[in-house]
């Protein structure tokens, strides 16, 4: 072991002892009957509470809980899609479907009606790379809105899947 490397685990090590030390005379000031201790002890926390108060109303506190939200209701939104999505595949999502239902898939995935598979394919994913919720994240609104379309156009590409298979 290099003389380096020893010294930083000293280092270390007397770090952790001189915390350990912190924490036992501070558990000990919380029950001391000494005046000043406790007054001191007093401050020490009220001046913390006021910190973490002036920390909470930051601008960057305030973005992290409004990013939050944000997230969770685009999880949410995803998470029924995703049901739905599953509820219309258990019950056959191209058995079902009317004529002005494919038709309307057919114009979602914006392809002519008599357009192969492949065809169909190949415009679902070009549509979903152009319509990607991730890539308005930035704006709430225009998210929202793009995941309405992703989930319109996946809807369509899955229907026109389960008519086309087998």
């Amino acid at each position: 072991m290099s003389a380096g490397r020893h010294t930083g685990l000293v280092g270390i090590g007397k770090r952790l002892w001189n915390v350990a030390r912190a924490n036992v005379s501070d558990f000990s000031s919380a029950f001391s009957l000494d005046p000043e201790v406790r007054e001191r002890r007093r401050l020490d926390d009220e001046l913390e509470r006021e910190v973490a108060k002036e920390v909470a109303d930051t601008i960057g506190a305030k973005a992290g809980r409004r990013a939050r939200r944000v997230a969770s209701k685009a999880e949410d939104a995803w998470e029924r899609a995703f049901e739905e999505a599953r509820a219309r595949g258990r019950r056959g999502a191209g058995a079902s479907a009317s004529a002005s239902e494919i038709e309307g898939w057919y114009r979602t995935l914006e392809v002519p009606a008599d357009a192969d598979f492949a065809t169909v394919r190949k415009s679902y994913r070009r549509l979903v790379a152009k319509y990607h919720p991730d890539k308005y994240a930035a704006d709430p609104e225009k998210y929202a809105a793009a995941t309405e379309v992703a989930r319109k156009i996946t809807t369509a590409y899955n229907g026109l899947k389960a008519m086309s298979e087998p």
